[in-house]
């Protein structure tokens, strides 16, 4: 989904974004999430979710939860959905601005690696302390090395949607830990380039913040699975109770 704390990105990046993730099975991608919270979330829960970018993961997840409120810090994502029967917030998931709390806060497709410092981290599931309920969840996925390493390994595509041509240049640096992301994009009038930076932390690293937040890991799943999540996995989901 979008960053969640750079406003220099998914502004051009946005008008491709359907195009980019046009093999996505989202209602596959929501199932998933339903089957890791239902036993602990009612269908009469609101529930909020960081980073959601143009709504379509939210679209199908409210077959489960129809009280959705979807929050990203890209105004021109949120913009891009169509989707109107979802609640929506643009704001930065660092520092929300809920004053109620949630029984279930999620967030996808690694928005979380956006944070590229530890200050950021650390600020980020303080602030999910702050708005999840005493016995709520949040539940969220991260890319790990392994993911990288196999995606630089085919580092360009290009192509084109409605009349916009893009270029996409994927590196990653083992010793930063910086994954990026790097899009020249062209119209008929204008060229832009937005350069969407990750930071990949090393598995255990996540338990530290979260504890450190004064939350706690429940379950980490190897993404998209119910088996144990690892620092081999390619993608993790984590469970974070309060």
């Amino acid at each position: 989904m979008s960053n969640p704390s750079d406003t220099k990105i998914y502004i051009k990046v946005a008008d491709i974004y359907p195009y980019l993730m046009r093999s996505i099975r989202y209602d596959k991608w929501a199932k998933y999430i339903y089957e890791v919270v239902k036993s602990s979330v009612k269908s009469t829960d609101t529930i909020l979710e960081l980073g959601a970018g143009n709504g379509k993961l939210a679209y199908h997840f409210k077959k489960y939860y129809p009280h959705i409120i979807i929050t990203d810090l890209s105004f021109n994502m949120l913009n891009q959905g169509g989707i109107s029967s979802v609640s929506k917030i643009c704001c930065d998931m660092l520092n929300t601005p809920f004053n109620s709390k949630f029984n279930l806060i999620y967030s996808a497709f690694d928005s979380v690696n956006y944070l590229t410092s530890h200050k950021k981290m650390l600020s980020f599931f303080i602030e999910i302390k702050r708005i999840l309920n005493k016995d709520g969840i949040f539940t969220f996925d991260v890319s790990l090395e392994r993911n990288s390493l196999k995606h630089v390994k085919e580092p360009f595509r290009k192509g084109k949607y409605k009349g916009i041509y893009f270029v996409q240049k994927s590196k990653y640096s083992p010793r930063s830990r910086i994954h990026s992301n790097i899009f020249n994009i062209e119209t008929e009038t204008e060229k832009f380039c937005e350069n969407h930076r990750q930071k990949i932390y090393p598995f255990e690293e996540y338990f530290r913040f979260i504890e450190k937040a004064g939350l706690y890991v429940s379950e980490c799943f190897e993404a998209f699975t119910f088996n144990n999540g690892n620092a081999e996995c390619e993608r993790v989901q984590f469970v974070v109770r309060n």
